[in-house]
């Protein structure tokens, strides 16, 4: 038994007729018929009922239709997840990030990318929110890693990070077991020159007494330890830095959100949904600030 003899009886059995199965198939008459008859012969049973006006399933017929077109069925999904993966093994992947986030996650999500598909290539563009969103809306990138997506888009929440203040030692407010922005609108304050951390710091308290903004954050540490003035940062980024400052959280909690997002669920280029799939997975495993949908 063979794929072919199963593809012509499935293609007999809709077209009703020996000689339009051969049309369809490209094949002549004749051969449709010694196909079909090898195949009777193999499985031992008659399959059609022969007749001047055509052809007709017969009972036993109608059942190994239906386990011919299952075959048939695993056959092409074989195909096509074949293809798949030569393709996705040769492909490319364009990912956007804040240059923030770029820093903190790419390089990870990158490695773990890598190791499931070392052929494909991966190129990363750093950019602003705006212009990450631009990418995905133009298809200059297939997933875009921010903080503010558009509303528009498919967005997969990835971390979920608090805010916090960060004082310089002996700071009156660094007793404080958590902090308002009324409490810190007077002090001195070194604002963190991303744009991402800037509009979520603006979008709830506008009126900070910004001395300086800061791009580096290991910068901004020195900076705070030196007592030239305070900082909000990510509690991620202090512990990374290895800061011994006091850092303060907000009441109610100040939180940074990262997404990954793309441009039509329905229709992510396979290579961004195995970098999707990978990414969560390996960051729920991995970072205790993962978003974990509870």
């Amino acid at each position: 038994m063979t794929i072919l003899q199963l593809q012509v009886f499935a293609a007999a059995a809709e077209a009703k007729s020996f000689t339009r199965a051969a049309e369809d198939l490209g094949f002549t008459q004749s051969a449709v018929s010694q196909m079909i008859q090898s195949l009777e012969k193999e499985l031992g049973i008659l399959l059609f009922h022969r007749s001047r006006q055509g052809i007709v399933l017969t009972g036993n017929g109608e059942v190994m239709l239906k386990h011919a077109r299952l075959i048939l069925h695993t056959t092409q999904v074989m195909k096509e997840e074949a293809a798949l993966a030569v393709q996705m093994q040769a492909g490319s992947l364009r990912i956007g990030a804040t240059p923030d986030i770029a820093c903190r996650f790419v390089p990870e999500l990158s490695e773990v990318f890598k190791q499931s598909f070392p052929g494909a290539e991966m190129v990363v563009f750093e950019g602003e929110s705006e212009e990450i969103n631009e990418w995905i809306a133009s298809g200059v990138i297939d997933v875009g890693i921010t903080m503010f997506p558009d509303p528009q888009w498919h967005s997969v929440p990835l971390i979920r990070d608090e805010m916090v203040v960060l004082l310089p030692e002996n700071h009156r407010l660094g007793q404080e077991p958590f902090l308002n922005f009324e409490q810190i609108k007077e002090q001195c304050f070194l604002m963190p020159k991303d744009e991402d951390l800037r509009k979520l710091l603006l979008s709830r308290h506008p009126g900070f007494n910004v001395v300086m903004e800061v791009k580096d954050f290991n910068t901004i540490q020195v900076m705070v330890q030196e007592g030239l003035g305070l900082s909000i940062l990510p509690r991620f980024y202090i512990s990374r830095l290895g800061a011994k400052l006091p850092a303060v959280s907000f009441a109610p909690a100040l939180m940074q959100e990262v997404v990954m997002a793309v441009k039509n669920e329905s229709d992510i280029p396979p290579l961004a949904a195995e970098f999707m799939r990978l990414g969560l997975a390996y960051i729920r495993k991995h970072r205790q600030d993962a978003v974990t949908g509870e």
